[in-house]
């Protein structure tokens, strides 16, 4: 699914499977901007962080969960633990992407994501995955994902979600 130049990005779901990395249900498809170039006129490093919470926002949306903008301050406070890229291929401006996102595990308080972000014309440019911890609003401290979370990952994912307490 292509982006216009009038859309930010778009979003569709369903399994595509990526030789070498699995199946990915979430797609999120967009193209590099020019305020993601750096001076070599290549994606900057740290933008890629922004397209991996992008996806993984709209991965939370797409499963059902009500976003709003308080919904990660005061209802679903989750926070990155760890994120390790690998980058593969620089992206240069204007070229159309789409960041693939799953979850493969949820524990007790923590769960994660892992993502391929892959060219229009099939050029793997990075792999990354994410750990996200779940923090109680009011105290910051980890608490147990509520089960309406896993529901939800558990219906979108399937069989391939690893749960452990």
């Amino acid at each position: 699914m292509r982006t216009s130049d009038k859309d930010e990005a778009t979003i569709d779901h369903g399994p595509v499977f990526i030789e070498g990395h699995g199946t990915y249900s979430h797609r999120l498809h967009s193209r590099v901007r020019s305020y993601d170039v750096d001076r070599q006129s290549i994606v900057h490093n740290a933008v890629y962080l922004y397209w991996l919470e992008a996806a993984r926002i709209e991965y939370f949306r797409d499963i059902g969960v009500p976003i709003d903008r308080d919904s990660f301050v005061t209802k679903h406070r989750f926070v990155v633990l760890k994120t390790s890229i690998e980058y593969r291929y620089a992206a240069q401006f204007d070229d159309p992407y789409t960041v693939y996102t799953r979850v493969p595990f949820v524990k007790n308080s923590s769960f994660g994501f892992e993502h391929v972000i892959r060219h229009e014309n099939g050029t793997i440019l990075a792999v990354a995955s994410s750990v996200l911890v779940h923090l109680n609003p009011a105290t910051q401290r980890p608490e147990r994902i509520p089960d309406s979370y896993r529901t939800l990952i558990r219906s979108f994912e399937g069989d391939s979600v690893i749960f452990s307490d």
